[in-house]
């Protein structure tokens, strides 16, 4: 009974719109760690609404990363279902080291620029935390929109800072989320090595057989 109470209340102290993007949210990290790409719409649903919410709280970097995400939503949609071989589904694959430090030098650039704009321009709150967390989560949304196994690793770490961040701006319900999205992505990131190994077993099977 004591546990039922303090769903309730942790539920009733979360505006609308948060009650309906993390229900949305929720739903999306679940498909999305079983890679049925429907999570794309209930995707792009969730983060817009979000986007409203976290830019009314002066959290301006993490409103963009809400509007990037929408645009990300479609391109990973698209090549979920025809980002393959011959229009084909995408398979899970690893970032090989010359795409990982390009990834590394865009977002070392990123943090810089976006940083000092949010701290010397915006005055947003967190400027920097805002930031870093920002420009972690547009890599692991491209990698996830891609299908490389890193967007998990990139998914634990944004995620654990945005518990801190969220809970300090009072927004109970999203810190909560973010800490359900930090157990979620490690699940997912076990999901999809067991997914790649498998293709990978498969495939030299294939080739022995023929």
């Amino acid at each position: 009974m004591e546990l039922l109470n303090f769903v309730f209340g942790f539920v009733d102290a979360m505006s609308w719109p948060e009650r309906i993007s993390i229900a949305t949210g929720l739903i999306y990290i679940v498909l999305s760690v079983r890679q049925k790409p429907l999570c794309w719409p209930i995707g792009i649903v969730s983060v817009g609404i979000w986007m409203v919410v976290v830019f009314n709280g002066r959290l301006y970097m993490d409103a963009f990363l809400q509007l990037v995400y929408v645009v990300l939503g479609f391109y990973g949609w698209w090549q979920w279902l025809r980002g393959g071989e011959n229009d084909t589904p995408l398979p899970v694959r690893t970032v090989d080291r010359s795409l990982a430090l390009k990834l590394t030098c865009v977002g070392i650039v990123g943090i810089g620029i976006f940083g000092y704009i949010s701290q010397n321009v915006l005055h947003a709150a967190f400027p920097w935390l805002d930031t870093v967390t920002t420009v972690i989560s547009l890599i692991a949304q491209y990698l996830l929109a891609r299908k490389y196994l890193e967007n998990w690793i990139l998914w634990i770490v944004a995620d654990a800072m945005y518990i801190y961040i969220y809970f300090a701006k009072g927004w109970t319900g999203y810190s909560g989320l973010m800490a359900v999205y930090t157990l979620m992505a490690i699940a997912g990131l076990y999901s999809w090595y067991k997914s790649m190994r498998a293709d990978s077993i498969s495939a030299e099977a294939k080739c022995q057989t023929a």
